[in-house]
């Protein structure tokens, strides 16, 4: 069995060493890229620290410590590959942190004495592989979540094998620490899983090859049409969300769909429907979906179906707002009104392009 166990564990490491690699020398420089050979490494760590007959003294702990940044280092690529404004509250690094260091001070003090159920087991391990989980939950919830909305065709499809293929061999990571399940067998079949897991991805990486830079370049890097950082002005807002614009040029059949799609809109303020979808609104200006999925993508450069509407439900919230005969309104209503289910969602969508609050905006109006 020695050798079905050596050989799953390199056959493993091969494929995983080649993901990394692969990513490195196609797109130098890109924060996704490093971030993906960085998981690849990790994972690397968590199969070498299970060969018996690595016995170096001190490399089990370094090795182990590496492992357990997977879940994280996922979690971190899930956040820039899925998430149109990536940004990663302070909340978030605080929490990965600490886990972290709790399992590197545990796997120090370890000495092979300590009770599973005692409080250094619940401190040091059970604590730390919990928050692993929660971390890899949040991936596969992450990459399902906006599936719908995603107007970035490969990164939908990514979306569902990303979420199945990294989240089970977290999976495997986590499980095999939480449960202390160890033996050569299983370890073996750890491995196996795994290198078909890698292996599956590198041959999608060929199959997509075409694609896969546009997904690369643009994940974490630029930002959404529908947003705005501090630093840019509110005329440079209005500009960037100015629907009508198209920076590159599209075929005659083409802009009068898209003519037809924004007349619909701000006529007949489809925008205002709650829970409106890129398919209800398909329907409704009869054009096959996956045409106009690409139509708002690649001509009105969106990536997210809800930026679209946000960009619609924020410009008549803001008019009213300022509307000094509609003062007496409620904030609330107004929200309502223009298509947002909660004042929660609206005031962060709002926040999100103007940098303030409905409530300060209206403030700033009246004075």
């Amino acid at each position: 069995m020695a050798w079905i166990h050596s050989a799953s564990s390199y056959l493993a490491i091969s494929q995983l060493l080649f993901l990394a690699c692969l990513y490195l020398v196609y797109f130098p420089g890109k924060r996704l890229a490093h971030l993906i050979a960085l998981f690849c490494f990790c994972c690397t760590a968590y199969i070498l620290s299970r060969q018996p007959e690595l016995d170096l003294p001190g490399m089990d702990t370094v090795l182990g410590m590496i492992a357990v940044m997977a879940p994280a280092v996922l979690w971190v690529i899930a956040r820039y590959m899925f998430e149109d404004n990536p940004h990663i509250h302070k909340g978030i690094w605080i929490l990965i942190v600490s886990y972290l260091l709790l399992r590197a001070v545990g796997l120090w003090l370890y000495d092979g004495s300590q009770m599973r159920g005692s409080l250094f087991f619940l401190m040091f391990f059970n604590i730390p592989q919990l928050i692993m989980m929660l971390l890899a939950c949040h991936v596969v919830y992450m990459a399902s979540r906006g599936r719908d909305s995603d107007l970035v065709e490969l990164r939908r499809q990514l979306r569902m094998p990303f979420a199945v293929g990294m989240g089970s061999i977290v999976g495997l990571i986590i499980g095999s620490g939480f449960l202390m399940l160890g033996s050569p067998q299983l370890d073996s079949l750890y491995f196996f899983v795994i290198f078909l897991l890698i292996l599956f991805i590198n041959l999608g990486m060929f199959q997509i090859h075409k694609d896969t830079p546009q997904l690369i370049h643009m994940a974490g890097e630029l930002p959404a049409p529908g947003l705005t950082t501090a630093h840019q002005s509110r005329s440079n807002v209005q500009l960037q969300n100015d629907p009508t614009v198209s920076a590159s040029p599209v075929s005659r059949q083409d802009q009068l769909l898209i003519d037809r799609v924004l007349k619909a809109m701000q006529q007949k303020r489809l925008y205002a429907e709650p829970g409106l979808t890129i398919g209800d609104l398909a329907v409704k200006v009869s054009v096959q979906e996956y045409r106009l999925r690409k139509l708002i993508n690649q001509s009105l450069h969106y990536r997210n179906f809800n930026q679209f509407l946000n960009q619609y439900r924020i410009e008549e919230a803001a008019r009213r707002l300022k509307d000094v005969h509609e003062f007496h309104i409620p904030i609330s209503s107004i929200a309502l009104d223009v298509g947002y289910a909660s004042l929660s969602s609206f005031n962060k969508a709002f926040k999100d392009t103007y940098q303030v609050t409905p409530s300060v905006y209206r403030s700033e109006q009246s004075e």
